[in-house]
């Protein structure tokens, strides 16, 4: 009998024990569920870039990674002197921007005649952040920046319209600097940023970006100068959007804002945007 007693309380103490174990692993396991959910979630948020172009209809079909190809990156950056941009009609850029926006699928591909290479597109893209900075849309320090760490990839659209290919091309540029991302979309023929989009937590920007919305979109779109200025009010949400158009009215600049928490933390993304209105 005490054989069996002795046998049958191990069992119990066997089994209480793995219960124990299960509950462990369970829980444990929750909680790095949860824990990675999180840093996905904030992995994804900060590539808002790339997620801007999915969520506008278009697919990210194939990417070049240039960080392993580097003999590639090394052509790219050859011959980098200064890139003189094409002049472009205000109805021809309103056709690319509609080409754009049409829901067309994207290829990457290097740089052909006509386009900007690599070197030249994080430049150009070093010197609207520069400028943005000295007007205080950005931190002043961005000024001096060397923006060490950056990705760029050059695409097209894979269906495309009764546009030289030259004109349909677009860099897509992020630069990280101190917890701030900004992508920049590069018309690759004319050297103009077309889209912009800041990430980075609201301690972090200055307050000129979010109250001074006209002069924003004027500073980002210089070529817009001599357009007009629209406000608009919505009454339902008690919401307002103020456009920048161009001077043929042909194009219109707008800014959205998005709010949003990740871990205790309050981020901000201002995404600035030509659009046609053809």
């Amino acid at each position: 009998m005490k054989l069996i007693f002795k046998k049958t309380t191990h069992t119990h103490l066997l089994t209480l024990l793995l219960i124990l174990l299960s509950l462990t692993v369970t829980i444990g396991g929750w909680f790095f569920t949860k824990h990675f959910l999180n840093y996905k979630e904030a992995q994804l948020l900060l590539r808002s870039g790339k997620l801007q172009v999915a969520e506008s209809g278009f697919s990210l079909r194939r990417q070049t990674d240039t960080s392993s190809d580097t003999s590639k990156e090394a052509d790219l950056m050859q011959d980098s002197g200064a890139f003189e941009g094409a002049l472009i009609s205000e109805d021809l850029t309103a056709q690319i921007l509609r080409s754009w926006r049409s829901g067309a699928s994207l290829i990457s591909h290097d740089p052909k005649k006509g386009e900007m290479n690599m070197e030249q597109a994080i430049t150009a893209g070093i010197g609207w952040i520069h400028n943005m900075a000295k007007q205080g849309f950005l931190p002043r320090s961005f000024s001096k920046n060397s923006f060490r760490d950056v990705s760029a990839i050059l695409y097209t659209l894979e269906e495309k319209p009764a546009i030289p290919d030259y004109l349909l091309s677009r860099w897509i540029i992020s630069y990280t600097i101190k917890e701030v991302q900004i992508t920049l979309y590069i018309h690759a023929a004319t050297g103009q940023v077309w889209q912009a989009e800041i990430l980075a937590e609201n301690d972090k920007l200055p307050e000129q970006l979010s109250s001074e919305e006209e002069a924003l979109l004027k500073a980002a779109f210089p070529f817009l100068a001599g357009g007009g200025c629209e406000f608009s009010q919505n009454l339902q949400d008690e919401s307002y959007r103020i456009l920048v158009s161009s001077p043929e009215d042909k194009i219109v600049a707008n800014v959205q804002w998005t709010m949003f928490e990740n871990d205790h933390q309050d981020y901000t993304i201002a995404v600035l945007t030509l659009n046609s209105r053809l």
